[in-house]
């Protein structure tokens, strides 16, 4: 029987179809990157060892396959990478958690990534140029600026029309400041602030493809280290990426990474007693048991002298 529009019951909630299909969208492709995961990483390890037997026996490998093997790492290492970015779709843009900071050099990162880049890229192979002046060091978590600059990078690679790309990378006193400019589409001031949401995209999927991931987890992993990204561009002009990234952790920031650490670890049984004394009180070293009866035999004999004959 053909159900109509007034046949439906008004007791039924209605469902935010919006949200509904959000909702579907990343439960899909959590399940996706799983079942993709397994057979990938297989193949990545399959991949390896057959790279190492022929780099032992370099005269038993023929060019073509080693040109083969080349093709298989790249195209293995975009589906590796495809299935991480569907994970972190589903938690937020940060699949690990809070940054694990450590010092880092911004522009050697760079660098690695651009190399990075242009192995699953040959055609970008010196399109990109990186002007910095010396090392920029800051307490970042490497695996999320890693994902963040790959995903700026990548994403000028793929709207810059094969034009001349240049990162920028300087430091202030406080802060780090990476730009990624192209030369290509651009993009229309209207989409500036919804390209850095989740699945969203300014351009036709038939096109270009992908998922509207890229920006995202770049937004998220700048937000996380307590910095912002934001796009200064037209169309038909080209795109800067920029994005500003505190040198060091906030101070409370740093307080909670303290309490974190310090409740993870035991507290020597005298520190309590150090504090109650305050911490400009330094304590007396303990005398050894002979000299601490001898002194108390000393303090008698002189209150004996001291009392009225």
């Amino acid at each position: 029987m053909t159900a109509f529009l007034d046949d439906f019951d008004p007791r039924i909630p209605a469902v935010p179809i919006r949200d509904d299909t959000a909702r579907i969208r990343e439960d899909f492709l959590v399940l996706a990157a799983h079942e993709i995961r397994t057979p990938v990483t297989s193949l990545l390890l399959q991949l390896q060892l057959t790279k190492r037997m022929s780099e032992q026996e370099p005269e038993k490998t023929p060019a073509w396959a080693a040109a083969m093997l080349a093709v298989f790492d790249r195209q293995l290492g975009r589906l590796a990478r495809l299935c991480d970015d569907m994970f972190q779709a589903r938690h937020g843009g940060l699949a690990h958690g809070a940054p694990a900071r450590q010092p880092l050099d911004l522009v050697g990162l760079i660098r690695e990534v651009v190399a990075t880049a242009v192995a699953h890229r040959p055609a970008a192979c010196g399109a990109i140029s990186v002007a910095a002046e010396g090392s920029v060091i800051g307490w970042w978590d490497r695996s999320q600026i890693e994902r963040m600059t790959f995903h700026l990078i990548k994403n000028a690679i793929t709207f810059g029309e094969g034009k001349p790309i240049a990162i920028e990378v300087r430091a202030t006193r406080a802060r780090a400041r990476l730009i990624v400019r192209d030369h290509g589409m651009g993009i229309a001031r209207e989409d500036h602030e919804r390209i850095f949401a989740r699945f969203e995209r300014a351009v036709p999927v038939e096109r270009f493809g992908g998922l509207g991931l890229g920006l995202y987890i770049a937004h998220v992993a700048a937000r996380a280290h307590g910095g912002a990204i934001r796009v200064e561009s037209e169309l038909g002009c080209g795109a800067a990426f920029i994005v500003d990234l505190p040198l060091a952790p906030r101070r409370s920031q740093r307080v909670r990474a303290a309490r974190r650490s310090s409740s993870s670890s035991p507290i020597p049984p005298s520190r309590p007693a150090r504090a109650r004394r305050g911490a400009g009180a330094a304590r007396a070293p303990e005398l050894p048991r002979g000299a601490r009866l001898k002194l108390a035999q000393v303090k008698q004999v002189h209150q004996r002298l001291l009392r009225p004959h």
